[in-house]
C-alpha cells in the first residue's frame, strides 16, 4: 500500500540517488548499500508513501527484498569489520581493482557470525573475499569446504545427531504446512487430518 506524503528536500535528494543507484548496483553495490542501509535505519521510505521496506524496494527501486536485505546487511557488515572499504567508491584512488560481491561479503558475514567456524577459518576465507575479490560461487565453494572439514573434526555421534534432528524439523515443517492447506480446503477427511497431527507430534518427541 502506498500513502501520499510529500518528503522533504534533503529526503529527496536520498530518494533520487538511491534510485540511481539502484540502476548500477552491479558496478557500485556499496554505495547502493549504503543508501539502504540510512533509509532502512531512519525508516525515509514511510516519508515517500510506502509503509514497508520491502514494498519500497520492489516498487521503486525494482529489487527484490532478499536482494535488498543482502546488500543492506553486507553493506552494515563492511562499514563495522571494512570500514576502508565501506568508504570506497569504484574507480576512486587507493580502491581494489575489484570490488568483491555483495553476495562474496555476504557468505563472509555468515561465517563471521558462525560459532562454530575458527579464526583461522574468517581470515583465510577474508583473505579469498576482500583481498582477492573472488566469485561467489568460488567463496560458496570454499566455505562448504571450510564446514565440512570442521564437521570431521567433531564427535561423529553429534553431528549425526544434529543432521538427524535438522531432517527432522524440515519434514515437520513439511508436514504442518501440507497440513494447514489441506485442511484449509476441506480436501482430506478429518481423521486423515488427525492423523497427520498424531504424526507430527511423534516426530517432535523425537527431536533432541
Amino acid at each position: 500500500m502506498v500513502l501520499t506524503r510529500d518528503p522533504n528536500t534533503k529526503e529527496d535528494a536520498l530518494r533520487r540517488k538511491t534510485v540511481e543507484a539502484a540502476k548500477r548496483h552491479r558496478a557500485s553495490w556499496i554505495e547502493l548499500g549504503q543508501y539502504l542501509f540510512h533509509i532502512y535505519r531512519d525508516k525515509n521510505y514511510r516519508n515517500w508513501g510506502y509503509l514497508a521496506f520491502d514494498t519500497y524496494c520492489i516498487k521503486e527501486l525494482h529489487i527484490k527484498p532478499s536482494t535488498a536485505s543482502k546488500l543492506l546487511r553486507s553493506y552494515a557488515f563492511l562499514e563495522r569489520e571494512e570500514p576502508r572499504l565501506a568508504a570506497l567508491r569504484v574507480g576512486e584512488e587507493g580502491s581494489p581493482e575489484a570490488i568483491p560481491s555483495y553476495e562474496s561479503v555476504n557468505l563472509l558475514r555468515l561465517v563471521k557470525e558462525n560459532k562454530k567456524l575458527t579464526d583461522q577459518d574468517y581470515t583465510d576465507l577474508r583473505e579469498a573475499v576482500i583481498e582477492a575479490g573472488k566469485e561467489p560461487k568460488e567463496v560458496r565453494a570454499q566455505v562448504k569446504k571450510i564446514i565440512a572439514e570442521r564437521d570431521e573434526e567433531r564427535n561423529p555421534k553429534e553431528v549425526r545427531a544434529q543432521r538427524r534432528n535438522s531432517t527432522l524439523k524440515r519434514l515437520i515443517t513439511i508436514l504442518s504446512s501440507a497440513k494447514s492447506e489441506l485442511s484449509e480446503g476441506n480436501w482430506v477427511p478429518a481423521y486423515v487430518l488427525k492423523q497427520m497431527g498424531e504424526l507430527i507430534r511423534k516426530l517432535q518427541d523425537q527431536l533432541e
